[in-house]
């Protein structure tokens, strides 16, 4: 029985999170912590922290479900993999999605990350990566988008929809679960509006897949929120989202794969 842990949205940034450089730069940081301090050190002890509690609490493999950093710098990507080392993380044992955050500041930000100080995660995190543990495969892949920082939606390509459908048939061949990693939540939980500003624009072309195929769970973040959701009325819950780090420094969420579903741990 394989136990996955989810954390998600830790947000870090530069050591000086307070000298954001250019008018538009501040702006840009003032807008995403319009409610929030902006206090640098303390994200990174409570990230390090909170990286350490999951590894106390046991998992077999740990997945953090985006928004890694603030607005996706070069600095941000560098204090993500110090908090890693400082927290003793094993870069096998972990998987790593890219949230809108990630990025803001350049499109290709997530994938330069995974080349340079991210890059011991690669071979877990990586597009088309996918983690084989002896009851599921976990399968990360990323819903950001580029787009300006005052909008927060998320999208899928075609091909990444049917390449996930094909794990999942790979999946219930084996007779294992599938774990799909995502920032976005799968489904539409606002009004049109505002998910055409923070959703996941291309969820209903999701849904048919993740509806059909009984072993397969979600794990996202965005939210802020502990969520769990069936995808039909009576049936188990398939989607699960953990509170952002950024507001939660204590809770991890753990969950147990038992045959072939994901059921979250007290």
């Amino acid at each position: 029985m394989s136990v996955i842990a989810h954390l998600t949205d830790p947000h870090l940034l530069e050591p000086d999170g307070l000298r954001a450089s250019g008018v538009g730069a501040r702006v840009r940081r003032r807008y995403l912590n319009a409610l929030r301090s902006i206090d640098a050190p303390a994200r990174f002890d409570a990230f390090v922290g909170v990286l350490r509690r999951a590894a106390a609490l046991g998992y077999d493999h740990l997945v953090i479900t985006g928004d890694l950093t603030e607005e996706g710098t070069r600095p941000q990507f560098e204090a993500v993999a110090e908090a890693f080392d400082a927290a003793g993380v094993d870069p096998a044992r972990v998987s790593l999605v890219p949230g809108n955050h990630d990025v803001y500041e350049d499109a290709g930000a997530f994938a330069w990350a995974l080349r340079g100080p991210l890059r011991a995660f690669a071979a877990t995190s990586a597009p088309g990566a996918v983690v084989a543990l002896p009851d599921a495969v976990v399968v990360p892949y990323s819903t950001a988008r580029a787009q300006r920082w005052w909008r927060s939606a998320g999208e899928l390509s075609e091909a990444v929809r049917e390449s996930l459908a094909a794990t999942a048939r790979r999946a219930a061949g084996l007779g294992v679960a599938a774990i799909l990693v995502q920032h976005h939540p799968p489904m539409r939980v606002q009004s049109v509006a505002m998910h055409w500003l923070d959703g996941l624009l291309d969820h209903a072309a999701l849904r048919p897949l993740l509806g059909g195929f009984p072993h397969l769970a979600v794990l996202h973040g965005h939210l802020h929120e502990h969520r769990d959701r069936a995808f039909e009325a009576g049936a188990l819950p398939q989607v699960f989202g953990a509170p952002a780090v950024l507001d939660d420094a204590v809770t991890v969420r753990r969950y147990a794969v038992e045959g072939t579903a994901l059921v979250p741990l007290p």
